[in-house]
């Protein structure tokens, strides 16, 4: 039986899309009733309006695809919906994440490095739009969930990254730590964590540089070698291709001194 889209229900997508972080009414969400039935229309959509009811559907159910509106937060403050979406990632590491934020929204894309995010969209997102977005992304309907072991081994892999970051770590080295077959653990870290270790690697250095950027007054090369990145070529090419924005305009746009010269002015 097909759906009169001629989409068979094996294979539509189920969606979780979270339409609020926080309760309330502050602010219109992006997700308007015209984008969730346009979703509809070749997935299974499951809407909800806050971080707890989200975590409660997950307990319960598997999903393929998750889209986290984070739009009606204020600018300025996107940290709440920054820590759901980590929490998310820590006990769900295999779901993928479609943000949606305010434009420009390179602050919050940043922010959202180490986590689930695998696409970013602003809040002028169409139906269009966000129905290829989540077919990028989407896990395959059907792809088994991790094992709680392998879920928990891949989290000390993490944590063994995040410590020796700027050691090297390489592949050869985590298989030796973990015990496991240099092909086994990369196999197993992909499903789990829903992108590949040199892909988590990248993103752990670039959560580094970002750190760097807003916070100290080192050179761009030398924010580059300090997250570990060849040099600022490399570093460059990763940072605008993840971030949609050069290191020298994230910098001038969002640092610690620049955010002060902006208080100070009003």
């Amino acid at each position: 039986m097909r759906h009169g889209n001629g989409t068979s229900p094996r294979r539509r997508r189920r969606v979780l899309a979270i339409t609020r972080v926080a309760r309330g009414d502050r602010v219109a969400p992006a997700l308007s009733v015209a984008v969730i039935s346009a979703l509809r229309s070749t997935s299974d959509v499951v809407a909800v309006q806050s971080a707890a009811d989200a975590l409660r559907r997950l307990s319960t159910r598997a999903f393929d695809v998750a889209v986290v509106d984070c739009s009606a937060e204020p600018r300025a403050d996107h940290a709440r919906c920054v820590e759901f979406i980590r929490l998310m990632w820590w006990r769900y590491p295999w779901l993928p994440v479609v943000l949606i934020g305010k434009a420009p929204g390179e602050r919050l894309r940043a922010e959202a490095l180490l986590t689930g995010v695998r696409d970013f969209l602003t809040n002028d997102v169409s139906p269009g739009m966000l129905v290829r977005s989540i077919m990028r992304v989407a896990r395959r309907h059907g792809t088994r969930v991790p094992s709680a072991a392998n879920v928990a081994m891949i989290q000390r892999v993490c944590a063994l990254l995040h410590e020796h970051l700027g050691d090297g770590l390489s592949l050869r080295d985590l298989a030796r730590m973990t015990q496991m077959s240099r092909s086994h653990l990369s196999r197993t870290f992909h499903s789990v964590a829903g992108l590949p270790l040199r892909g988590y690697v990248r993103e752990l250095r670039l959560k580094r540089a970002h750190a760097l950027l807003l916070g100290g007054n080192l050179s761009l090369t030398a924010v580059a070698v300090e997250s570990g990145f060849y040099d600022l070529p490399h570093f460059d090419k990763a940072f605008r291709g993840r971030l949609g924005i050069s290191p020298r305009t994230f910098r001038a746009r969002y640092s610690l001194g620049r955010l002060e010269e902006q208080f100070l002015s009003t």
